[in-house]
C-alpha cells in the first residue's frame, strides 16, 4: 500500500519525470514592402502674368517669373534664370524709317554677327521670314557650355524689336514654349520712340594696327572695300539701307611718312574710294593733331567728314560718309561715332 505518491524502497528503478524545457517565442520577421517614393511633377517655367513695359514705353513683354531681370537703359531689359541655365533679352532700335526687307534682313544679320561674334561653333539650324518677322535658330558654344538660342525680330515701322533667348542644350526643351510664348506677347508702339534716338546700341572696333577705337552701331553690317589701293586695307561699316558709313583707311610703307607724304596719299585714298569729282569744303587742324576734311562728290552725290593722321610709316584716314536726303538721320549718328574716337 502506497500513501501520497511515495513508492517504497526496493521495488522498481524510480524514474524521474521529464524535464520541462521552456520554449520562449519566435520573432517572425515581417515581410518588407519597397514603397515608392510619391513623384511630384515639376512645375514648368512660367511667364508673368503682368505684362513688363520697357522705361521708354517702346514695347512690353510677359518676361518669365521668378526670373533675375534688369533694365539696360531706356531700350533694353536683360534676364536671367536663377540657375543661369536660360536668359533672355528684348530690346528695340529706332532705324528712323521703316526699312525695306532688304534693309530689315541687313539688320537681322548685323545683329546676329554682333550678338555671337564672341562665341565658338556657332551654327545656324534653320533662318525663316514672315511679314514683318525674322527668326534664327542657332547652337553654339561658349567655353564647354553648350547652348541654343532663337532670335526673333519684330519690325513695325520704324522700329525693330529683338527678342533674343538662349537655353543650355540639355535645357532647351524645358524653356521652349516659355520662349515661344514670351515673343509672341510683345507689342511694340514706335510712336513712343524719341525722334533723335537712332541705333543707340553700339560697339568697339579696334583699327587695325591698334590706332584707334571707334563706337559702331551694332545693327551697322561691318564690310572690306574692294577698291584696290597699294599697300592699303580698307574697311568699315555700313547702314541697313546703305546710305552712310563709316570707312578706315589704313596705308603702310616702308619708311618713315613726312607731311608731303601724309597729304598726297590722303588725297590718292579719297579720289579711290569716292570719285575724282571730290570737293574739298573745310580743312581744320584738331588739337590731338589729326587734320579735318569737310567734302562732297557730285558724281555719287554723298556727304562726308575724314580725320587723317601718320605714325611713323603708317597712315589712317578716317571718313563718315552720307546722302544728302538721309542727313536728319544718320550724320548725328555718324558725328557720335567720330566723338567716340580714343587714341590710347
Amino acid at each position: 500500500m502506497f500513501v501520497g505518491g511515495l513508492i517504497f524502497a526496493g521495488c522498481t528503478q524510480i524514474e524521474e519525470p521529464a524535464e520541462e524545457v521552456a520554449t520562449l517565442p519566435v520573432e517572425t520577421e515581417a515581410a518588407v514592402v519597397d514603397v515608392e517614393p510619391e513623384t511630384v511633377a515639376e512645375e514648368p517655367p512660367q511667364l508673368s502674368d503682368q505684362p513688363y513695359t520697357i522705361a521708354s514705353g517702346a514695347f512690353s513683354i510677359n518676361l518669365p517669373a521668378g526670373w533675375n531681370c534688369s533694365e539696360i537703359g531706356a531700350y533694353q531689359v536683360d534676364c536671367q534664370s536663377e540657375d543661369g541655365m536660360a536668359e533672355l533679352r528684348a530690346r528695340i532700335t529706332s532705324t528712323g524709317y521703316e526699312l525695306t526687307d532688304e534693309g530689315f534682313d541687313a539688320f537681322a544679320h548685323a545683329e546676329l554677327v554682333s550678338r555671337y561674334e564672341n562665341v565658338k561653333e556657332y551654327n545656324e539650324l534653320d533662318k525663316t521670314r514672315d511679314k514683318g518677322i525674322i527668326e534664327s535658330r542657332a547652337s553654339w558654344r561658349s567655353g564647354e557650355d553648350y547652348r541654343e538660342s532663337t532670335d526673333t525680330f519684330i519690325r513695325d515701322r520704324q522700329a525693330i524689336l529683338h527678342i533674343s533667348t538662349n537655353a543650355s542644350k540639355d535645357e532647351k526643351e524645358t524653356y521652349q514654349n516659355l520662349f515661344m510664348q514670351s515673343a509672341a506677347s510683345a507689342q511694340v508702339f514706335s510712336e513712343l520712340l524719341p525722334d533723335d534716338a537712332f541705333y543707340v546700341f553700339t560697339k568697339p572696333y579696334n583699327a587695325r594696327e591698334s590706332f584707334f577705337q571707334l563706337e559702331v552701331p551694332t545693327s551697322w553690317s561691318k564690310f572690306s572695300d574692294g577698291v584696290s589701293i597699294q599697300q592699303t586695307i580698307v574697311e568699315g561699316f555700313v547702314s541697313p539701307d546703305k546710305r552712310a558709313s563709316v570707312q578706315v583707311a589704313i596705308y603702310k610703307q616702308g619708311i618713315n611718312i613726312n607731311i608731303q607724304a601724309k597729304g598726297l596719299k590722303t588725297r590718292e585714298t579719297m579720289f579711290a574710294l569716292y570719285g575724282y569729282d571730290l570737293k574739298n569744303a573745310t580743312d581744320v587742324s584738331l588739337p590731338d593733331g589729326r587734320e579735318r576734311l569737310t567734302w562732297y562728290a557730285a558724281k555719287k552725290d554723298i556727304n562726308g567728314i575724314t580725320d587723317f593722321d601718320s605714325f611713323g610709316n603708317t597712315l589712317y584716314v578716317l571718313s563718315i560718309v552720307w546722302e544728302p536726303s538721309s542727313e536728319t538721320i544718320y550724320l548725328p549718328i555718324l558725328e557720335e561715332i567720330l566723338d567716340s574716337f580714343n587714341r590710347e
